[in-house]
């Protein structure tokens, strides 16, 4: 079965995150048991304040990409208590879900992927606020990895070959990498794809797909692939990705960089409470054991980050290029797409 002989911990981020304590089997990387509570369509949310029930000020929406995700965000709520600001959150099923929520200010701020951040950007015409990001988020790698004996030493040499990708809303293992290919002259009408489609709307969170890739690779099924450095070091760091089967090894031309994570905001949000909100995440300290356990928990290596837009250029590019509708269709569908085949998994 898929995912035998591999360890690593099957939890990704949102794409940096380190929520699991342990590195169990490969199939525990991306994807636990996902808590899958819907949103809710009004804003009485509530949240103890000196055990008085208090209407939030500010709402977050954030995607439950595994079961541990309250953990992050009650945790969120307390520090914020701590700096007398009433926040709640909102758990979405899917980016989608959230960016409408967005939209229709069910909530104030949403913590986004690169694809919904761009996506709001659109929605709002550049309009939207960009308040921050974790270190983490900055400069983010995909590599493309190979089988010793493919003999892929290039991207051009790719063509004709059998590619291995993850999840269609993955910007890591999926929509990024391929636009790479693209811009480097490589045919993609030569590419025979294989996709592991995993979790769905929760754009590449879980890694689901990106495990399936290097299992790919293992059996045999296909001579490159795509995946996060986070995953291809975490796998190394099991010691078991090259310990049996196919060795793999990543190519040295590999994508461009690019910033993950970014929590939006509406132009409409109110000064003080965006000021209030900026002030008190980056007032959160490292040295600080209360603050460092939260940070931990969100995959923060140091330090909160300020907004920037540059690491979402050809995120941005690719999604001008979509049309701007709520629940925007799959870049790629099975009928619908550039390659010589594509196989959805």
């Amino acid at each position: 079965a898929a995912g035998q002989g591999m360890l690593l911990n099957r939890r990704l981020f949102s794409q940096c995150k380190s929520l699991a304590p342990t590195l169990k089997s490969l199939h525990e990387i991306s994807g636990t048991s996902l808590c899958h509570r819907k949103p809710s369509g009004s804003r009485n949310l509530q949240t103890m304040n000196g055990g008085v029930v208090k209407k939030a000020d500010i709402v977050l929406g954030c995607v439950a990409y595994c079961s541990g995700i309250s953990s992050i965000w009650n945790g969120m709520k307390q520090y914020f208590a701590t700096k007398n600001m009433n926040v709640d959150y909102i758990l979405f099923t899917s980016y989608e879900a959230q960016v409408e929520a967005l939209m229709n200010k069910q909530v104030d701020i949403a913590w986004n992927g690169p694809l919904a951040h761009c996506r709001v950007k659109q929605r709002t015409d550049n309009t939207s606020l960009s308040l921050g990001m974790r270190d983490c988020d900055r400069d983010f790698r995909s590599h493309f990895i190979v089988t010793e004996e493919s003999g892929i030493k290039t991207l051009k040499q790719l063509e004709g070959q059998i590619l291995a990708a993850g999840t269609v809303d993955s910007p890591q293992a999926y929509i990024l990498p391929l636009h790479h290919l693209k811009s480097k002259g490589v045919d993609l009408g030569s590419l025979s794809v294989v996709r592991f489609d995993r979790d769905v709307g929760k754009h590449g969170d879980t890694a689901e797909g990106e495990v399936e890739v290097m299992e790919a690779l293992k059996r045999g099924e296909a001579a490159a692939g795509i995946v996060s450095d986070l995953m291809w070091q975490r796998a190394l760091a099991a010691g078991k990705v090259n310990a049996d089967g196919k060795k793999m090894r990543v190519l040295e031309e590999g994508p461009a960089l690019f910033d993950h994570c970014q929590f939006d905001a509406l132009a409409t949000l109110e000064a003080a409470k965006k000021d209030a909100f900026q002030q008190a995440l980056f007032a959160m300290d490292w040295n600080n054991e209360f603050h460092k356990e939260i940070m931990k928990m969100e995959g923060i290596k140091k330090t909160w980050a300020g907004p920037r837009e540059e690491g979402y250029a050809a995120m941005q590019q690719i999604v001008d290029n979509e049309p701007n509708v709520p629940y925007p269709r799959m870049l790629h569908e099975a009928q619908r797409h550039p390659f010589k085949s594509l196989l959805v998994k």
